[in-house]
């Protein structure tokens, strides 16, 4: 009997450029439908990561919905999903900039122009995530971050158990907002430590980890797993298309056009793309000299003008979905042969 493989899903961050892995998954879930597997993604999955918007897919694939009669099946189906990012997003973003004006008047020393109003969005990460832990996940799990008093990069799990017991766990709403919490955009995140009980400071990792593939596969490696067993499937948000700037331009700006949510944070976007690329460079010339490992990236370029990951105007949203639809028609077959591999887990999540 053949040995059941361990399928790593590494999402990138995106902001509302995470419709598109959102459509890769549903073009997925449809094939795997088609081979007679039509259990729930985290039956196929043995671990999910996700920075960012990737964090937010990850979560929601993976979290167990806290109430009512689907008590114990996932937070969020790819269809609800994908609702939330072609509809939901843009009732935050809009509402938010609305606001703007009375931010500037009553806090006027505060940050009035920022991307995001914080309240709203936890109310949804609480109403969808509940007051779970990841030690709770329904799979295998792992959220980005990065903690500002240990100036340390922040993994946060499901918490699998070591000889030592000395792995954190959070609250999977509070890890959510930690992991999309990206400078200029949301404040950062106070994230409750559950197993020291201590309140850390954490901001999104995503200027130096929106692509966590190798995050992604030295986790599986923790685990355990043998790189002959792993196939991962790592999907991005689209790569910013070539602009033709001048140099004036770009010399005249300075902190408040760099960070400015107006201008779509550049500095951000730039160190975001560039992480993004430069670890998909390095996961194909490692990955394809690890025998007996699977590695298959999806991602493609964007139309110029989709800089701004917060722009969810329904032309924006149209063109996303035209992205998608390219990616899913040149990996038509790279999918099937997906599909037909992925088999369903069968024992414990993480193990």
């Amino acid at each position: 009997m053949t040995k059941r493989k361990r399928l790593i899903l590494s999402i990138d961050g995106g902001g509302a450029h995470g419709l598109i892995p959102i459509r890769l998954l549903e073009a997925l879930e449809s094939r795997l439908k088609q081979n007679g597997k039509d259990k729930p993604l985290h039956q196929y999955f043995d671990l999910v990561c996700g920075t960012a918007s990737g964090g937010i897919i990850a979560a929601g694939l993976t979290a167990p919905k806290p109430e009512g009669e689907y008590r114990g099946h996932h937070a969020m189906t790819i269809k609800e999903l994908r609702s939330f990012f072609e509809d939901d997003l843009r009732e935050y973003y809009n509402t938010n900039r609305i606001n703007r004006i009375s931010r500037a008047v009553f806090s006027p020393f505060g940050q009035y122009n920022k991307g995001v109003h914080e309240r709203p969005f936890e109310k949804i990460l609480k109403d969808t995530l509940g007051w779970t832990s990841m030690a709770s996940s329904l799979t295998g799990i792992m959220l980005s971050a990065y903690d500002l008093n240990t100036r340390k990069l922040v993994l946060m799990t499901d918490n699998m158990p070591t000889a030592d017991r000395t792995h954190d766990d959070y609250y999977f709403w509070q890890a959510v907002r930690a992991t999309i919490s990206a400078p200029g955009w949301l404040e950062p995140a106070r994230v409750e430590n559950l197993r020291t009980g201590e309140e850390q400071i954490m901001i999104d990792a995503g200027a130096f980890m929106t692509n966590p593939v190798l995050s992604a596969y030295s986790e599986g490696r923790r685990r355990g797993w043998a790189t002959e067993d792993m196939i991962i499937l790592s999907i991005g948000t689209g790569r910013l298309s070539k602009h033709k700037r001048k140099f004036e331009e770009v010399a005249a700006w300075g902190a408040s056009t760099w960070m400015s949510p107006d201008k779509g944070t550049p500095l951000l976007t730039e160190f975001s793309n560039g992480q993004s690329q430069a670890t998909s460079h390095q996961a194909n010339a490692i990955f394809k000299d690890i025998k007996g490992l699977t590695y298959l990236r999806l991602n493609a370029d964007l139309p110029l003008g989709l800089e701004d990951a917060t722009n969810t105007r329904p032309k924006t949203m149209t063109q996303l979905n035209s992205v998608a639809d390219s990616i899913i028609t040149t990996h038509n077959d790279d999918l099937n042969t997906l599909a037909a591999l992925i088999e369903e887990r069968v024992d414990g999540p993480g193990f």
